[in-house]
């Protein structure tokens, strides 16, 4: 299900705003809206006393931008037909940001935007946390996206991996929407002939539920993150479902992975289950 969702707001949240409310529009599904909380743990930089001394300066300019945000958002919502339910920070509706993946298991679904187009997730990214802690997909929007929510050509990356089939899985109420479904797996001389098979037998499922939907294999040698979006920019994909990390959050953001490469150079929404 994708009925109800939870968007985390945060500064430079521009392109989250609209493809949030378009989704909701398009889903039929229910937005509940927040921003966060910051502490001292969930700043990058300077010694501790410094975080501290940021977070109690910063404090009411905060709430401030939190305010102004979630109304951006209710009116956006409000002239798109849309109901969506905000927590305002100043009657303390608003979650502390440690404990937004706990807070997001109560929904479908989390919906954020990428921090700073073509710059790796940094330790204090929601993204790494929600994925590995909530139980619940993540939905990730670039920075650079300008389009409403749209799901003509819906791209799903087929690694064979629990995660992969954890989202195909999740993303069945986008599928009903799209007019084709591309299932893909990028090969090399190691990829195991299940994958391929597995690929295979998603796209006869769909095509069962009279769902367009065709399976590709794609050899490459190069990263599968690049391969896949070079695939979703020469199809004109409108999102792509797949899974993220699996490695450990730690692992990827030491040594890089797929979910990394993918969150720093996505040009287009992503799906993302674990």
């Amino acid at each position: 299900m994708l009925e109800s969702f939870l968007v985390v707001l945060e500064d430079h949240s521009e392109a989250l705003i609209p493809y949030a409310v378009s989704a909701a529009k398009a889903l039929n599904a229910h937005p509940t809206v927040a921003w966060p909380r910051r502490d001292a743990s969930g700043l990058e930089d300077g010694s501790i006393e410094a975080r501290l001394e940021a977070v109690a300066g910063a404090g009411p300019a905060l709430k401030v931008r939190a305010h102004e945000g979630l109304q951006a958002f209710a009116a956006a919502a409000k002239a798109a037909g849309i109901e969506a339910e905000m927590l305002e920070p100043e009657v303390g509706q608003d979650p502390p940001r440690d404990i937004v993946p706990r807070f997001a298991r109560a929904f479908d679904f989390t919906m954020v935007q990428q921090r700073k187009a073509g710059s790796a997730p940094g330790r204090d990214d929601y993204t790494a946390a929600l994925l590995s802690e909530s139980g619940r997909p993540v939905w990730v929007v670039p920075a650079i996206q300008r389009q409403v929510a749209q799901f003509k050509r819906v791209l799903v990356a087929w690694d064979g991996g629990a995660a992969a089939a954890r989202a195909f899985s999740e993303a069945k109420p986008i599928f009903v929407q799209a007019a084709q479904v591309d299932i893909v797996t990028i090969t090399s001389a190691h990829t195991p002939r299940s994958v391929a098979q597995g690929g295979e037998r998603l796209a006869a499922r769909l095509q069962r539920a009279n769902i367009a939907a065709r399976f590709h294999t794609l050899p490459s040698e190069e990263d599968p993150s690049s391969a896949l979006l070079s695939y979703a920019a020469d199809a004109n994909a409108d999102v792509m479902v797949c899974g993220g990390y699996s490695h450990s959050p730690l692992r990827e953001t030491l040594f890089g992975g797929a979910t990394r490469t993918l969150l720093t150079s996505m040009t287009l929404p992503i799906l993302f289950a674990r």
